[in-house]
């Protein structure tokens, strides 16, 4: 009998030591001794932590706790502790524990406290994700819970300021409080409780109803949760309140249709303004070309024009020639007047003189006469006187005929006189009337040669100001074809806007 109790007391000693880190105290809390398990777990020899004290196993910080010092307090009045225990290593990592300080209790008294613990790090670091995954869930999401019938179990804080309700006004209500009357009543409601009951999980975004009739957008998930056997047996759903930025979507969305709708009309005044700015850039070039060939026409007259001022400057310069020259001849035909006249008294002068050369040759052929009467009444004696009579007689009827003859010419000179004076008058009449013309053709010719150069000049002014305005159109027509290139590109972009704006309408749509 004593033999089988040693040999069960040994056999489970070694099955404890085998699963066990096992270590024992003092009272005071003093290291007496632990096993291979123990001392492999935390990375000591045996001999280092002997006669140690168990706050070498815990942070400073912990060691001089109220809770650390009640803990001893309560192994040494005979109180077993069993927990989930952090402890570091001797390399000084964390280790996490789950332990039970028994006390061994002899003759009523505490001799010595046996720890036996087990290595639960990885299973505590993996509830700590876990719970460090609620803590933030449940920090940053609305939290719910739920039975399998709909009726409210629990919520936290987030989900409750979201729909504005205080826990004791909701716990025990059914999920149907919180949504539409059209949607409780419908077969869609009726078939998501279905699905959440056959275990199927649901996400999306909803709309649900406050207090008050308060409008709620959330996105969420409702996610059944599992009992041992694989059933559902309550639902948690997760939700991030979304109402503003829903409600900015829906103005996003209102605003992008009005843009859509704007864009339309950009696009379509885009297409007439680029049917236009064509419209006028032909038109542009049109007036340009027309511009310059009207440039071309008034250069060309302004040419002419010029040639004709060249000519009226000649005929100018000839007609104060003319007028000089005709001055001149006008000097010089009063000059022949009065020549003339001088010819016609000098030759009445002669006449006078011929006259009385004639009377002297009348009177001398007479005494001629008488002396031969008288030399042929004296004989012999006379016949010399006679032969002198006879030659001056001769010499007076010659003087006579000369004297005749001289008249003749005298009266012939003094008839052309006469007609060359009327012949001057009516030349120096005729030169008075050139001059006259002369000087209203340069009269005439200075006035049209100034307006010809004030006609050149608006000629010159005018393919100056055409010259402008053809450059004018010529930018005109670059900066309509600039305006049709800028039209073509807002038409593209106001295309690609449409474009994107309906991408936009689409992706709102589906993130309904």
């Amino acid at each position: 009998m004593f033999f089988n109790t040693y040999k069960e007391d040994k056999l489970l000693t070694e099955a404890i030591d085998t699963n066990y880190a096992v270590i024992y105290f003092k009272p005071d809390s003093t290291i007496i001794k632990a096993n291979k398990y123990f001392l492999d777990t935390m990375g000591y020899s045996l001999n280092e932590i002997v006669t140690k004290p168990h706050s070498m196993f815990c942070e400073e910080k912990f060691r001089t706790t109220k809770e650390y010092k009640e803990s001893w307090e309560n192994l040494r009045e005979g109180k077993s502790i069993t927990a989930e225990f952090q402890r570091v290593k001797k390399d000084g990592d964390l280790i996490f524990l789950r332990a039970s300080y028994m006390p061994i209790i002899e003759n009523g008294k505490v001799t010595k406290i046996v720890k036996l613990a087990q290595d639960i790090t990885k299973n505590r670091l993996r509830n700590l994700f876990y719970i460090g995954q609620v803590k933030a869930i449940n920090k940053s999401n609305a939290v719910i819970e739920f039975d399998m019938n709909g009726n409210i179990l629990n919520a936290n804080d987030n989900f409750l300021n979201a729909v504005g309700y205080t826990k004791d006004e909701i716990v025990g209500k059914h999920h149907s409080i919180f949504c539409e009357e059209t949607y409780k009543n419908s077969n869609d409601y009726k078939e998501f409780w279905k699905k959440l009951n056959s275990g199927e999980f649901d996400s999306g975004e909803y709309l649900r109803i406050g207090k008050n009739g308060k409008k709620v957008f959330i996105q969420a998930s409702y996610n059944p949760i599992l009992d041992l056997e694989g059933d559902p047996f309550k639902v948690v759903k997760y939700a991030v309140d979304i109402t503003d930025k829903k409600n900015t979507m829906l103005e996003i969305q209102k605003e992008i249709q009005e843009l859509s709708s704007s864009l339309n009309k950009l696009s379509v005044a885009s297409s007439n303004m680029l049917e236009e700015s064509k419209f006028s850039m032909e038109s542009a070039y049109s007036v340009a070309n027309a511009t310059q060939d009207l440039n071309n026409i008034i250069l060309d007259l302004s040419k002419k024009i010029d040639e004709m001022v060249k000519s009226i400057t000649t005929i100018s310069q000839n007609a104060a020639n003319s007028e000089k020259i005709a001055m001149k001849a006008q000097e010089q035909s009063k000059e022949s007047a009065k020549a003339m006249v001088r010819l016609n008294e000098e030759s009445t002068k002669i006449s006078q003189t011929i006259n009385i050369i004639s009377q002297i040759a009348f009177q001398t052929n007479i005494l001629s006469l008488n002396a031969a009467v008288e030399a042929a009444t004296a004989g012999e004696a006379g016949k010399g006187f006679a032969v002198v009579a006879q030659e001056v007689r001769n010499l007076a009827t010659r003087s006579n005929e000369a004297a005749k003859n001289i008249t003749s010419v005298i009266e012939f000179i003094q008839s052309l006189v006469k007609e060359s004076l009327n012949s001057i008058h009516s030349i120096d009449d005729t030169i008075e009337e050139i001059n006259n013309m002369s000087k209203d053709i340069s009269h005439s010719m200075s006035e049209q040669r100034e307006t010809s150069f004030d006609l050149s000049n608006s000629a010159k002014q005018s393919s100056q100001s055409l010259n402008e305005v053809s450059q004018t159109m010529q930018k005109v027509s670059l900066s309509v074809e600039e305006t049709q290139k800028e039209a073509e590109v807002t038409k593209n972009s106001s295309n690609d806007l449409i474009k994107v704006s309906n991408r936009l309408i689409e992706t709102l749509k589906n993130l309904k």
